[in-house]
C-alpha cells in the first residue's frame, strides 16, 4: 500500500513538472501557427479577434481532456507490472482513454467546420488546404517505414 501511494505521487509530481516546464513553450508555437494562418489566409482584423476567441473556448475545453488522457495513460502504464490486459482496470483505463480522445476529435472538427465559417468564400479552399496541411504535418505513410 505504501509504494502505490509513493508511486501515485510521483506520478503527480512529474506531472505537474511537465507542465510547468513545457506550457511557455506550447503556448508560444501555438500563437505562431495562428498568426502563420492569419498571414496565409490574410485574415482582417475582425476574423483575427473572432477566431482567437473561438480558439480560446475550443482551448479551455480540449485541454482538461488531454490532462485526463495523460494523466490516465502514466497510471495505467506505471501498472503494466500488475495489471493484466484482461482486468477490468486495463479495460475501464482503455475505455475512458477512448471516450476522451473521441470527444476531442469531435470538438476538434466542430472547431475547424467553426473557423471556416468565419472566411469568405475565397479564404475558404485556402483554409481547407492549410488544414490538411496542418494534419498530416511531420507524418509519413507508414507504408513508406525503413
Amino acid at each position: 500500500m505504501l509504494l502505490l501511494l509513493i508511486n501515485t505521487g510521483l506520478v503527480i509530481f512529474l506531472l505537474m513538472q511537465r507542465n510547468r516546464s513545457h506550457a511557455h513553450h506550447t503556448a508560444s508555437r501555438h500563437q505562431d501557427a495562428f498568426d502563420r494562418m492569419a498571414l496565409t489566409l490574410q485574415y482582417t482584423e475582425a476574423q483575427k479577434e473572432q477566431h482567437r476567441a473561438l480558439r480560446k473556448d475550443h482551448m479551455d475545453r480540449m485541454l482538461p481532456l488531454y490532462d485526463s488522457i495523460r494523466q490516465a495513460k502514466v497510471l495505467l502504464y506505471s501498472r503494466t507490472s500488475i495489471v493484466e490486459e484482461s482486468d477490468s482496470i486495463f479495460i475501464n483505463y482503455m475505455a475512458k482513454i477512448n471516450a476522451w480522445q473521441t470527444r476531442i476529435n469531435q470538438s476538434n472538427y466542430a472547431y475547424y467546420k467553426k473557423v471556416r465559417a468565419l472566411l469568405t468564400p475565397e479564404q475558404q479552399p485556402r483554409y481547407d488546404s492549410l488544414l490538411i496541411r496542418m494534419i498530416e504535418r511531420g507524418r509519413r505513410d507508414s507504408s513508406q517505414r525503413r
